[in-house]
């Protein structure tokens, strides 16, 4: 087992993505009054199936016991952290990884800091930064339909309702991509400072070129205590948010579709907890482009579980799978027609201390590893037995429309 040796010390100022050298390869996680940026690698490791999570925290929890952490600081994110992003499917043939970079600068409301991370035999850590490259805009940018366009979206739509319409199952989520391609290499460092700008309510992340904003959050740990947000149940605010929460409220299928999410959420949190779980919803989150129903839980963790094996054990929740879950599960894999990838998986960090923030990938791009120039976007919604195609693409579309405009406006 490889060992590291972490150091951790106070810094003078807030980082920013701009701090951070390279346009990719990069580890971001900016939201709710604080963020880390990492770059360089100390140790990184894949993970598949359906037992990725358990691996993944086995493989963090030994590296850690075998390295040194000499951390002044004492604050979530300080010593010895981790990145990483999980794959939806089982099945699916991207990896999930964790990664631990080899410099982390980090700020919370508590104030800035930075960790050095090396192999425990280089003794002589080097804190010489390198000279960032300027921050490059994309220049044209172009997008149109992947593997699922508009019309076999709205078929699929349509098949699933009729499925539903047996009463077996009670909702299925259903996804479409679109692809993009840019002028210029795409520089993650530029989308993210976009992104957390426009939705400054939202944990904006770049981990392993999958860069997005999500409003939901499935694990946050702090000091074994749990905070999950369920969202589920959306309108779009193109004709007002006044509108869009009237509409949003009166809508008995949005109603249900969120509670199907919030009790598979609570279900999973109930085998985990070690005393009563807290329930604050459905309110109304808004967002610039989406009105959602939300509800907040919070609990206790139980001994044996951490943030990742919590989010893995809740993942696919239904707001993202749909109910009942295996049910809803093989109606995407037969319907769908997509290899979702990391999308609507669990994406964020860890440390050894146990603090962790576990978010689902949403309103997100994934950039091609092989080519700088191209991205996959996924939106989807949950669809039910009153659901109506021409809707849920359009709710598809104000989904979309959050990475897009970090991108670039639409050419003509």
């Amino acid at each position: 087992m490889t060992s590291l040796r972490a150091v951790t010390r106070p810094a003078e100022r807030r980082p920013s993505p701009g701090d951070v050298p390279q346009p990719r390869g990069n580890m971001i996680w900016v939201g709710h009054g604080g963020g880390m940026v990492g770059w360089g690698l100390a140790a990184s490791q894949t993970f598949s199936g359906p037992d990725r999570f358990r691996q993944a925290q086995e493989w963090f929890d030994s590296l850690a016991a075998a390295s040194t952490i000499d951390d002044t600081v004492q604050s979530p994110g300080t010593g010895l952290a981790a990145f990483g992003t999980f794959s939806f499917s089982d099945e699916s043939a991207d990896a999930s990884t964790l990664t631990i970079p080899a410099r982390i600068r980090g700020w919370n409301e508590h104030g800035a800091w930075e960790t050095l991370i090396s192999p425990a035999e280089d003794t002589a850590q080097s804190d010489e930064i390198e000279e960032p490259e300027p921050i490059a805009d994309f220049g044209r940018v172009v997008w149109g339909p992947g593997e699922v366009d508009e019309d076999r979206f709205i078929d699929a739509v349509a098949e699933t309702v009729e499925i539903l319409a047996d009463g077996d199952i009670k909702k299925v989520v259903l996804a479409r991509d679109i692809a993009i391609v840019s002028e210029r290499p795409m520089d993650e460092r530029l989308l993210t400072a976009r992104l957390a700008s426009a939705f400054p309510s939202c944990w904006t992340f770049c981990i392993d070129g999958l860069t997005g904003a999500t409003p939901e959050m499935l694990a946050s740990v702090r000091g074994g205590h749990l905070k999950t947000r369920v969202l589920a149940g959306s309108w779009p605010t193109t004709g007002g948010h006044e509108a869009a929460e009237y509409a949003l409220r009166s809508s008995a299928k949005d109603i249900a579709e969120h509670r199907y999410a919030s009790d598979s959420v609570l279900h999973a949190i109930d085998l985990q907890a070690s005393g009563p779980v807290r329930a604050d919803g459905p309110t109304i989150l808004h967002l610039p482009n989406v009105v959602h129903l939300s509800t907040d839980f919070e609990a206790d963790l139980a001994p044996g579980w951490t943030g990742l094996t919590a989010a893995g054990a809740m993942h696919p929740t239904a707001a993202v799978g749909g109910t009942p879950t295996d049910l809803a599960l093989d109606v995407i894999a037969r319907i769908e027609g997509l290899d979702r990838g990391r999308y609507a998986a669990p994406v964020g960090w860890m440390d050894a201390a146990g603090n962790s923030d576990w978010a689902l990938a949403l309103r997100c791009a994934q950039i091609d590893p092989t080519d700088p120039h191209r991205a996959r976007a996924l939106a989807g919604g949950g669809v039910m037995d009153r659901s109506v195609p021409q809707q849920e693409l359009a709710e598809t579309e104000a989904k979309f429309s959050a990475v897009l405009h970090a991108f670039s406006r639409p050419t003509a």
